[in-house]
């Protein structure tokens, strides 16, 4: 089978513009040159951006590096964080890492509770039991452990709170 369009998008410029395009059959490639544009045709300056943050980022293997140790840590920050609660063994790898929890709306209130305390994380897996942590790769260390520490105070909170009300 073969797709008649295929959309892509990543955000990898590293300046907070996303860089997408769509891949179409000539056949329905029916624009000129400027005619068609936006976000999913291919926006210029999201590509030289792009450009740019992998010439700053990836030109050594000092970032993969280092992203790999702060995968680590916040691996270790979770697992410590689920023996702590008696949670599940966090899942992921790298800094994609998911706090998984086994009654129904915990993740979502542990995600509530840690955007009172300024950052955001998202609700995933087939029920939302599961608190993703996803920080950018060029997460400072003097933001990441901060953060590693709202993370643990929202679920005692959320977790206790519910322990109480049960």
């Amino acid at each position: 089978m073969v797709s008649d369009l295929v959309c892509l998008s990543k955000s990898i410029s590293g300046y907070g513009m996303p860089m997408a395009l769509t891949l179409m059959r000539p056949e329905y490639d029916v624009w000129k040159p400027g005619e068609h544009n936006g976000t999913f045709r291919g926006y210029n300056p999201a590509f030289v951006t792009a450009a740019r943050a992998l010439e700053l980022f990836w030109s050594d293997g000092a970032l993969e590096a280092r992203t790999t140790a702060l995968g680590e840590r916040v691996g270790r920050a979770l697992a410590d964080t689920a023996r702590r609660y008696g949670l599940p063994a966090p899942r992921g790898r790298g800094l994609a890492r998911g706090l998984p929890f086994r009654r129904p709306g915990v993740a979502r209130g542990v995600c509530d509770a840690v955007y009172r305390g300024g950052l955001l994380l998202e609700t995933a897996g087939p029920h939302d039991e599961v608190a993703k942590v996803l920080p950018p790769l060029t997460v400072a260390d003097e933001q990441l452990e901060p953060g590693l520490g709202v993370l643990d105070e929202s679920v005692a909170s959320t977790v206790g709170r519910l322990t109480l009300a049960a």
